[in-house]
């Protein structure tokens, strides 16, 4: 719109609102009493004005209008002098209209007023600078036009707006178009809103690209304009319409549609398109449709599927992929009265060399010994890794046992050659379980456990070699299988229980602590060793689940000891180096002091010499956050290795506990007192405690008392009791009478 039109809607829109409010109009009073009128429209309306206080009412709310008006609404006579003025002099040149009116125009602009001819324009624009209250000038831009009565110029009149303001929102708005566009053309999907009727209202580079349109501004062939139909697959151009349509009376109707797209040259493009109700003003304008390209995603698709059935280091199948394998050979062996082996191998010291060697060494030899293996197997034999080191071989239909033992001797013997690894000879061995179908199980995940457990049975022979599985329940493979199940159903169902052995100062005989020991009541085999479940509880990963099980319940059961005036106890409990590997391990054992109630003095734990062969940062860290806690450390089993005795100035260690072995020899063997002897300086000059473990007779008490053993743990006291045990223990106490050793 034009000045002179918009100067036109303003005052149309003033008079209409006069209008609206009185049947009579009066522009301002002058001398009290004469009305000036905005237009031919209004003469005579004084007439009408019969009411004050209809009068009243009126200018009220003109005043009020007037408040609201953005722009300067001022009349002058033809020689220029300010009749009246609206109050947005105020915010524009920072004038009240009281102060304006009387004076002449030119005491404000750099211009005269324009002149009128009454031959002349009905309207000029006329821009100059205004001079405002506080010395500064500003340009603007008004629409003047005469006011012409009986051919003589009577006023003029004006309309003075802020031409920045409108510039800066339209800059602004400019900027806000771009700004969607740069947004819309960065979507990696294509996107077009399309009106009911059909055609495309807008698109974005992406759908161009997919459709090989180009950039409009480049070949001048925009999308916008045409029909849906024209880049919509004939079969598909109906149905897309109607879910459209659907869309528009209700968001609930289904939005992801798979169709086909007419690319240029008439190239079908598969899509996926999403729809979605587009509004504007709480309209519908149409519909916004987002274009997903089918190819990359069925392609991705391709890709995550193969990425879920095979190794990525080795290429291989997986273990899921090799299960489908697996139970197909078995349908089929059963229909044909055939067997089928499983062969589960394992490397032998593949720690020891991803070590020495390094991880991308070791990830290396792992691909060379999955080519090795897949160029010695018949091609109807299935290669798989199975986990870390490991690998499965599936050898389906066979004759018998002897073709199985065949199969897994032919997989030993291809480790007989060395792998050559970054420019060397190393020489590699591996270990192998087998079961059979229908010999051992019918169904794959029994298979495959009894191979497992066979394998563990070969590698405690040594390794470097095969087992067979078996039925018998008295073999070892067998037993471990079937342990391991119960395992899992005893941690299900809670059926481990936590037992503590005393801590007592072999001096005074007063018992200082208890140690938290797992303890398992078979409910057919009886008590099971530690020594024979708790590596289980490691292999399968269970340790962890159980050790945050123990961990719990030894800081609730010192808790009742503290409660029964027993409060200078403390507890330990033992950490499996996998437990030890939980990134949250501080939290877990923070949460347990917290629902016990238990201070972090209180509880010891106790780490065994293999965690310290874990990564020296990762040790280094959890046991800074121990200290932080609160929770003093021990390092258990000490003196079977040297993994912590360098490391024992660096680390926040409290307690050194001599392992058991020492402590049973110490008696027959100078070299064992010796060590026990240096232990127990080395913990002292180091500020720790020693605590030895395994004390079953008085000479052997007597020996480590005398060596200086802060602490003494073993069945000369008491073995680990269960929880209400501990009470009468810890009442009746320890009075054998101590011998002072010479």
């Amino acid at each position: 719109m034009d000045m002179l039109g918009w100067s036109a809607a303003i005052f149309g829109a003033l008079a209409c609102a006069l209008l609206a409010l009185a049947a009579d109009f009066h522009w301002w009073a002058l001398e009290g009493a004469a009305l000036v009128s905005l237009g031919g429209a209004f003469v005579g309306l004084e007439e009408t004005l019969r009411s004050r206080q209809r009068l009243a009412t009126v200018e009220d709310r003109l005043v009020h209008i007037d408040h609201g008006l953005p722009d300067i609404l001022f009349e002058a006579t033809p020689d220029g002098a300010i009749r009246s003025i609206t109050h947005a002099s105020i915010r524009l040149l920072g004038y009240t209209p009281e102060e304006m009116r009387g004076r002449h125009v030119s005491e404000f602009t750099a211009d005269p007023l324009p002149s009128f001819r009454a031959d002349g324009p009905a309207s000029r624009t006329w821009t100059t600078e205004w001079k405002r209250a506080d010395g500064s000038t500003r340009t603007f831009t008004s629409i003047v036009e005469p006011i012409w009565r009986e051919g003589r110029l009577r006023a003029i009149r004006g309309v003075v707006r802020d031409q920045a303001e409108r510039v800066a929102a339209e800059s602004a708005l400019r900027e806000s178009e771009a700004r969607f566009r740069r947004v819309l053309d960065a979507a990696q999907n294509g996107i077009m809103l399309v009106g009911h009727e059909g055609k495309i209202l807008l698109t974005n580079d992406a759908l161009r690209n997919l459709l090989g349109e180009g950039a409009p501004d480049a070949s001048g062939n925009d999308l916008a304009g045409r029909d849906l139909a024209s880049i919509v697959h004939p079969a598909y151009i109906d149905q897309l319409m109607a879910l459209m349509a659907s869309r528009a009376w209700s968001d609930a109707a289904p939005s992801h549609y798979e169709v086909q797209l007419l690319g240029r040259g008439g190239a079908l493009i598969e899509v996926e398109v999403s729809l979605a109700t587009f509004k504007e003003r709480e309209r519908n304008t149409g519909v916004l449709i987002e274009v997903r390209d089918l190819t990359e995603a069925r392609r991705a698709s391709e890709a995550i599927r193969r990425m879920s059935d095979y190794d990525r280091l080795t290429g291989l199948p997986n273990r899921d992929l090799f299960d489908r394998h697996l139970q197909r050979a078995l349908i089929d062996a059963k229909a044909a009265q055939r067997h089928v082996a499983v062969v589960l191998i394992d490397l032998d010291r593949f720690k020891l060399i991803n070590d020495t060697l390094g991880h991308p060494s070791g990830d290396r030899l792992l691909f060379a010994v999955a080519q090795r293996l897949q160029s010695k197997l018949p091609p109807q034999h299935l290669l798989a890794r199975f986990s870390g080191d490991e690998y499965l071989v599936l050898c389906p239909d066979l004759s018998g046992i002897a073709a199985a033992e065949g199969a897994a001797r032919r997989v030993i013997a291809s480790f007989d050659e060395p792998f050559e690894l970054d420019g060397h000879q190393l020489q590699v061995s591996a270990t192998g379980g087998v079961a059979v179908f229908p010999t051992h199980a019918e169904d794959p995940a029994t298979l495959v456990r009894i191979a497992d457990a066979a394998l563990h049975e070969a590698k405690a022979g040594g390794g470097n070699t095969y087992r067979m599985g078996s039925n018998d329940a008295n073999d070892p493979a067998r037993r471990r299988l079937e342990l391991e199940s119960d395992l899992r159903r005893a941690v299900d169902q809670r059926e481990l229980r936590v037992h503590y052995q005393p801590q007592v100062d072999p001096t005074s005989g007063e018992v200082r602590g208890f140690e938290a020991l797992l303890r398992w009541d078979h409910c057919v085999r009886g008590n099971v060793g530690p020594d024979e479940f708790v590596p289980l509880l490691e292999d399968t990963g269970l340790i962890v689940e159980v050790g945050d099980f123990v961990l719990r319940e030894a800081c609730i059961e010192a808790k009742r000891w503290h409660d029964a005036g027993h409060d200078r106890l403390r507890v330990a409990v033992n950490l499996a180096p996998r437990q030890f590997l939980v990134s949250d391990l501080d939290e877990r054992i923070r949460a347990a002091l917290a629902d016990s109630g238990l201070p972090p003095w209180a509880l010891e734990v106790e780490l065994t010499e293999s965690a310290g062969l874990l990564d020296f940062d990762a040790v280094a860290g959890v046991l800074d956050s121990l200290a932080e806690i609160g929770v003093t450390t021990a390092i258990d089993d000490f003196g079977i290795g040297q993994s912590w005795l360098s490391r024992l100035q660096q680390f926040h260690i409290g307690t050194l506990k001599v392992d058991r072995t020492f402590i049973q020899r110490i008696m027959a063997s100078g070299n064992d007192f010796a060590i026990v002897e240096a232990v127990v300086a080395l913990g002292h000059a180091l500020g720790m405690d020693v605590v030895a473990e395994g004390v079953e007779t008085r000479e052997q008490l007597d020996v480590v008392r005398a060596i200086g053993c802060d602490l003494v743990q073993g069945f000369y006291y008491s073995p680990a009791v269960a929880p209400d045990a501990i009470e009468a223990l810890l009442r009746d106490g320890f009075t054998r009478p101590i011998a002072v050793a010479v």
